[in-house]
């Protein structure tokens, strides 16, 4: 894992461009047109002028790859950004005598499967070189032509102008593919890599998993996948086998739009290699404080990709098996009744996409991504333990579980995405995108709750979505120095959610066992959201130290309903009804940062940005009463002011980063508390502090690296006349990373990782409620090993909670269930073991 910026190039002739400045904005506005509301973003590929390569001394002795690189570039004063976890296993012969940048470079990456490419201003990074039948040389002075990007969420933030005014995680396949063996899911993993990133809750949901205290917005391919009726799935809805690259941007934005305001997880699935190749994957699952059978996993992953000069293709194939999740003692874990779980569960998933090369610079591809999880578990949840004293007991599994649609997660994409790198000189993304996305909770039983009908229940989530997004990035000047993006994006989403009814009798008699669907409701009527924004973003370079940018964007949105009857009114003599009714939002959110480059290899910046965010209309609409009047509700948008100030630096061998970050909002979030019957908007403040560093050692078999994060957060309630500290779903305590990495051999190579959580007191002058609670603090390590047989035979092998610790998730020690049947011990030691064949 390394926090870096991630740079790209842009556009191609300067002279052209200054011609053709305003066709670019014409043409641009055209194509945003002809797009009905323009899309998703990438990044810009072009080329870029050369000078006349210069010829210096150099001198690198013969050793590992990685370090020598670092030795060349800091000899020929220009920088190189890359990836240590790429190089490391690899070794070159060195080199002396006088060369230019691109043929040092190309010397040294000789044999490695790696080749530099040029950026604008003299600097490199390193790219995969293509198949070795296309000969193409270790230097890449500029992008090929059948080269077109890939589509990425950072193509609006990325800039060859400047390094980015936030900090940024980037995480390659082969290093996710490691990690994947040492998490259960999406969530936990990116929680254990991740500085300023909670806990997970080891279960289906990623409530309470925020970013530096605040929601982030959550991408695959460019697709949103967050809802504005928040059922916190966004990390439940991904494949991992599937999964390229995770890319994650700490800090609100104002280019980006709701959802936003503590950062961006920006997903990119496997795309057409555009050469024949297949992979297959097969995992195996096993608790191992409890082996047999309940317990057992597995997961089968077939890719395929292939293709010509005109089109090309990619398919993958997935089915995966969730066996029964045991405690570090061997005890079932009980099913979480909150927010559900994938405990004994089928998982299905197939993708494709379908890309058609228009001509050199112009490229079409269509996408399609289906996923669905399904539980089928004998085992309940014993409500007994909800009359024990909260937090002394852990939650009971019961056995004979009798209840025909138990949880369930779908997820379909649709997204068409097309990219022109030279329109008048401009360079132009769009996407047209369409999700269906459903979920079904755990059977609840809401007999205290009076607004929700006082019956034992089980909700649903429907959820329809398309829209789309523009990104059109313009250079000026014959320099160069200077470039706008510009661009617009649209969202309509349309959520409902029933809920069926059961047999309250016969789920006492049973012990909360058996479920006799006795009709369905309504919780929360339809409700569409539409949201449209434009945004702009100017950049400038004044010299190699100082760079300047800044932006603003406008969102326009409505939320409307039809009227209904609510819950609290199904056994009223004469049920009366919630009026329907339109909100609308408005507001501008600006940006502006400025970075100093004291030197090639360093990085200091600082920056202010405001996050816009929608509340969640939904939390209040499936509990209002007869008296709710959607226009005088406490439903005004969330406006998030971000300031921050970093620091990055690439040493010999290592990298590092360092930032402190405030954020403010004069009105938070809409927070639920009781089943929803308590709504509070608070005043809320944030700041914090976030380290990381990675090392590389210099024989290249020993690596090693960590991160630190530390927050905190106050919040002024509504007719309060004092601050107090946030509750624990948001703001987590001190968390410490740190992992070991050996290689014996260039084949095979360990890593040990650790995570740490401190003790926190969230409760209010001693008193618990809901998310305050005093929470003890747990470590847990992971071991996973990664052995390269041949070229097309690769096996890894992991053990999640190695010394299998017995604790608690901040999650499931702050009950979100009020009660203990939420408190539920996280998974024993885990076995997983992968093997991997290329055809």
């Amino acid at each position: 894992m390394t926090d870096r910026p991630s740079v790209l190039p842009t556009s191609r002739d300067a002279t052209h461009r200054q011609r053709l400045a305003v066709q670019a904005v014409r043409g641009a506005l055209c194509a945003l047109g002809l797009a009905t509301v323009g899309l998703a973003m990438v990044p810009a590929h072009a080329a870029d002028a050369v000078a006349a390569p210069v010829r210096k001394a150099y001198r690198v002795p013969a050793g590992p790859l990685g370090p020598a690189l670092l030795s060349f570039a800091g000899q020929g004063g220009f920088n190189l950004s890359f990836d240590l976890a790429r190089t490391r296993g690899l070794t070159t012969p060195g080199l002396a005598g006088e060369f230019s940048a691109e043929e040092g470079l190309g010397r040294l990456l000789e044999g490695s499967g790696l080749r530099a490419r040029r950026l604008a201003g003299g600097d490199f990074t390193l790219d995969a070189a293509p198949a070795p039948a296309a000969a193409a040389p270790a230097v890449e002075s500029a992008p090929a032509d059948d080269a077109l990007p890939a589509v990425t969420v950072t193509g609006r933030t990325q800039s060859n102008l400047m390094a980015p005014t936030r900090q940024v995680t980037v995480l390659e396949r082969e290093e996710l593919d490691t990690l994947r063996q040492g998490s259960d899911s999406v969530a936990t993993l990116l929680s254990k890599v991740v500085p300023g990133m909670a806990d997970s809750s080891h279960t289906i949901t990623d409530f309470g998993q925020t970013l530096r205290g605040r929601n982030m917005l959550v991408l695959v391919d460019g697709i949103p996948l967050n809802t504005n009726r928040d059922s916190s799935r966004n990390l439940a809805n991904i494949n991992p086998a599937d999964v390229e690259q995770i890319e994650v941007l700490r800090g609100s934005s104002a280019i980006y739009g709701s959802g936003a305001a503590g950062g961006i997880v920006s997903i990119r699935t496997r795309q057409p290699s555009g050469e024949p190749r297949a992979e297959t994957t097969v995992t195996g699952v096993l608790p191992l404080s409890r082996p047999g059978g309940a317990g057992l996993g597995g997961e089968v992953q077939h890719y395929i990709s292939g293709g010509g000069e005109v089109f090309d293709y990619s398919v993958s194939l997935g089915a995966r098996r969730v066996g029964g999740s045991y405690d570090a003692r061997g005890d079932r874990i009980a099913p979480e009744p909150s927010q559900g779980d994938l405990f004994d569960s089928n998982i299905y998933n197939a993708s494709a996409k379908i890309g058609y090369r228009i001509d050199a610079n112009q490229r079409l591809q269509l996408s399609a991504s289906h996923y669905d999880a399904k539980q089928d578990t004998d085992d309940a949840s014993d409500p007994s333990v909800a009359k024990l004293p909260a937090g002394s007991v852990a939650a009971r599994p019961l056995k004979g579980l009798q209840l025909d649609q138990q949880n369930r997660v779908t997820n379909s994409l649709l997204g068409l995405d097309y990219t022109n790198r030279d329109i008048a000189g401009s360079t132009l993304a769009a996407q047209l995108y369409y999700r269906d996305f459903f979920t079904r909770f755990a059977p609840f039983d809401a007999r205290g709750v009076v607004a929700r009908g006082s019956s034992v229940d089980q909700v649903m989530q429907n959820s329809r979505v398309y829209g789309g997004r523009l990104t059109v990035k313009t250079p000026f000047g014959a320099d160069k120095k200077t470039q706008l993006t510009w661009g617009a994006d649209f969202n309509q989403e349309r959520t409902d959610m029933p809920l069926d009814v059961f047999d309250a009798r016969l789920y006492d008699s049973s012990r909360g066992l058996s479920f006799q669907r006795m009709g369905t409701l309504i919780f929360m009527p339809p409700i569409t959201t539409r949201s449209l924004g434009v945004f702009g973003q100017l950049q400038h370079r004044f010299n190699e130290q100082w760079s300047v940018e800044g932006g603003a964007r406008y969102d326009k949105a409505s939320a409307r309903f039809d009227s209904f009857t609510p819950l609290s009114q199904l056994r009223a003599r004469h049920p009366a009804q919630v009026a329907g009714g339109t909100v609308d939002y408005s507001g501008w959110t600006y940006n502006a940062g400025v970075v100093f480059n004291p030197s090639k290899r360093h990085d200091i910046y600082a920056s202010y940005s405001q996050g816009f965010e929608l509340p969640d209309i939904g939390l209040q609409v499936r509990n209002a009463t007869p008296s709710f009047n959607i226009r005088s509700s406490n439903l005004q948008p969330v406006k998030t002011d971000t300031v921050e100030l970093g620091w990055r630096g690439r040493f010999d061998n290592a990298a590092a980063s360092l930032s402190v970050f405030h954020s403010q909002s004069a009105l938070g979030a809409v927070q639920s508390s009781f089943n929803g019957l308590v709504m509070t908007r608070t005043r809320e403040r944030i700041h914090g502090i976030e380290g990381a560093i990675d090392y590389a050692g210099s024989s290249d078999r020993w690596a090693a690296g960590g991160s630190f994060t530390w927050m905190k957060g106050r919040e002024l309630p509504q007719g309060g006349t004092r601050y107090q500290d946030m509750w624990g779903y948001r703001i987590p305590p001190l968390k410490l990373t740190a992992y070991v990495e050996y290689k014996p051999s260039a084949r095979w190579s360990h890593r040990l990782q650790a995570v740490s959580y401190g003790s926190k007191d969230y409760r209010l002058d001693g008193v618990n409620s809901f998310g305050r609670r005093e929470a003890s603090g747990y470590t847990t390590v992971d071991l996973i090993s990664r052995f390269k047989i041949d070229e097309k035979n690769n096996v890894v092998i992991g053990v999640e909670n190695l010394f299998n610790r017995r604790y608690f998730p901040l999650y499931s020690q702050l009950l979100r269930n009020s009660n203990n049947t939420s408190r539920l011990p996280a998974a024993g030691a885990v076995l997983k073991v992968s093997y991997s064949h290329r055809w």
